[in-house]
């Protein structure tokens, strides 16, 4: 278990960061600040060159083990102004990952292996971790360790879960285009409203099997303008794509392809899509969960452990297995009472769940490291 001197300095850094929000890809004070920590403990940290972020190794040798943190802050209205907000609990990521670090490189006998932290910009925006991951920081590694706080709900303090098992994620940006038309003539041309609304419709009878969760949805649709006696030949919409597995993600993104195509070809109209900030579903390693879980009960009791967490909402932790198959991967779900709930900015959780996630990945990063030997 940590000291408490350790304990003072993990919420101290917590302390500093819940102060010092900053969005996706700005993130640059929270890595300086957290490399600068990092590098007056003897460790060296290297930046990335295009953007916020850099990972840091401790101890000897080609790193085998991972750690990642996501840093950056949601922006969102407090007060009727936007700003900055750390409502999704990465402040608590960082700090809980930066201390382990510091504590294994105060380690007095030399660690058996090297660990190697990836402080990631850009999880709200979808494509931190696609970017982090194509520069190659996990490669080589054999196992990758992330940690995130969870709602009460979910997973109450003190419990904590080995795994958390994400949904899949995709959006679809949709262009209608055609010529407007007078409102007395509807037969003259295609209606970009009433296109986008078979569109709607056609999602609903995309088959995926009934036994995995899965959604889609349009989220947005404009088309027309002040001009009550005209019909919109053109338009646009999005559509919001979810699945709990990489599969039926397949399914839905290929079903939406399929549903424009009919939609177009039976009204003369051009539609296009553009599919952005993809996320994949968890691929979990077993190892890794079981790591994880053995760390919680030899660290706080077996009374301590839960089940593997399985929720709609998506992370782009799970990138990194999709750049690295082989690799060993899963993220550690911490119970803190998270309240009202996360991406509220108001959201509070008990400080507690910091050091106890603290002392199960120093123990997951040492077991680890004598099972990959």
């Amino acid at each position: 278990m940590i000291n408490e001197a350790a304990r003072r300095r993990l919420h101290d850094i917590w302390n500093h960061l819940h102060d010092h929000p900053e969005p996706s890809m700005e993130e640059f004070a929270t890595s300086a600040y957290l490399a600068g920590l990092l590098a007056e403990a003897g460790l060296e940290p290297r930046k990335f060159s295009d953007f916020p972020g850099f990972t840091v190794d401790a101890g000897e040798g080609v790193p085998r083990i991972g750690l990642r943190a996501d840093m950056d802050a949601l922006v969102q209205e407090v007060d009727g102004k936007r700003i900055a907000v750390h409502s999704c609990g990465h402040d608590a990521n960082m700090a809980i990952v930066a201390s382990v670090m510091l504590e294994l490189a105060e380690q007095p006998e030399p660690l058996n292996g090297a660990v190697r932290a990836i402080f990631q910009p850009a999880e709200e925006a979808g494509n931190g971790a696609e970017l982090v991951a194509s520069l190659g920081a996990a490669d080589g590694l054999e196992y990758l360790f992330g940690v995130h706080l969870r709602p009460q709900q979910e997973l109450p303090a003190p419990c904590l879960a080995p795994a958390i098992s994400h949904g899949a994620c995709l959006f679809a940006s949709g262009t209608i285009t055609g010529e407007d038309h007078h409102g007395a003539r509807p037969h003259l041309g295609a209606n970009a409203v009433e296109l986008a609304l078979e569109i709607s419709a056609g999602l609903q009878r995309i088959k995926v099997d009934p036994q995995i969760p899965s959604s889609a949805k349009m989220t947005m649709l404009h088309a027309g303008g002040r001009n009550l006696n005209v019909i919109p030949g053109s338009g646009c919409f999005g559509v919001d794509l979810r699945a709990q597995t990489n599969e039926a993600m397949a399914t839905l993104r290929t079903g939406l392809v399929e549903v424009c195509r009919s939609v177009a070809a039976n009204s003369g109209a051009e539609i296009r899509l553009d599919f952005r900030d993809e996320v994949p579903a968890a691929v979990i390693g077993h190892k890794a969960e079981a790591v994880l879980a053995s760390s919680v009960t030899a660290t706080l009791g077996r009374e301590y452990l839960r089940p593997r967490i399985v929720t709609s909402g998506s992370d782009d932790f799970h990138f990194y297995t999709r750049q690295n198959p082989a690799l060993q991967a899963a993220m550690l779900a911490v119970g803190a009472n998270v309240q009202p709930g996360l991406h509220h900015p108001d959201m509070t959780f008990d400080g507690g769940a910091m050091e106890r996630a603290v002392d199960v990945l120093l123990a997951s990063c040492r077991q680890s490291l004598a099972r990959s030997e």
